[in-house]
């Protein structure tokens, strides 16, 4: 099993197995939703969580293709989503400078991070707030995966989705080369 899929991690509430609260928040759709209303009943989805008000994750740098990333999820029947600190029109903005039409929840008033809570990685034994990615059948938590989302760590993304399908994680070959 991965290290990423520790059941606590520093920062969160939540943990494998629980579920996200059912907080309703402003979406792309212009009504308010809750996590739950954000996939189809059974499926896997993949929550991007960012509490800051920050980018949820970045504009894609040269050479990554995120409308190939996305594909892979697609082919998978795996729902994606962010949740963010952002206002729904920044959000808006983020999602057209990323080229993608990702729907999002805006946690721009907190209430989602004050049940979730922040999640933070620790470094040389420092801690400093992230962003993480939830696994989840539907609002179920299978995995929570730190500093992962469409750019940062992929392939664990994957390596998570296979085995809440029931299989072993792969190899993987992305469609992109992203160059820094």
């Amino acid at each position: 099993m991965l290290p990423s899929y520790t059941p606590k991690l520093p920062g969160l509430n939540i943990s494998v197995g629980s579920f996200l609260p059912r907080i309703l928040m402003p979406s792309s759709e212009g009504l308010d939703l809750a996590p739950i209303d954000m996939v189809e009943p059974g499926a896997l989805a993949v929550c991007i969580y960012n509490p800051a008000a920050v980018n949820p994750f970045p504009l894609p740098p040269p050479g990554l293709d995120y409308p190939a990333r996305m594909a892979l999820l697609d082919e998978r029947d795996v729902a994606l989503y962010v949740i963010s600190g952002l206002s729904p029109n920044r959000l808006a903005s983020w999602r057209e400078q990323v080229g993608l039409a990702i729907p999002y929840l805006s946690d721009e008033k907190g209430e989602f991070a004050a049940e979730v809570g922040i999640p933070v990685k620790q470094v040389e034994g420092r801690n400093f707030r992230t962003h993480a990615a939830f696994v989840l059948h539907e609002d179920r938590v299978l995995a929570i995966l730190l500093e992962t989302d469409l750019a940062h760590h992929f392939e664990g993304l994957l390596a998570a989705l296979d085995v809440a399908e029931g299989r072993e994680p792969g190899r993987y070959e992305l469609p992109d080369k992203p160059t820094y």
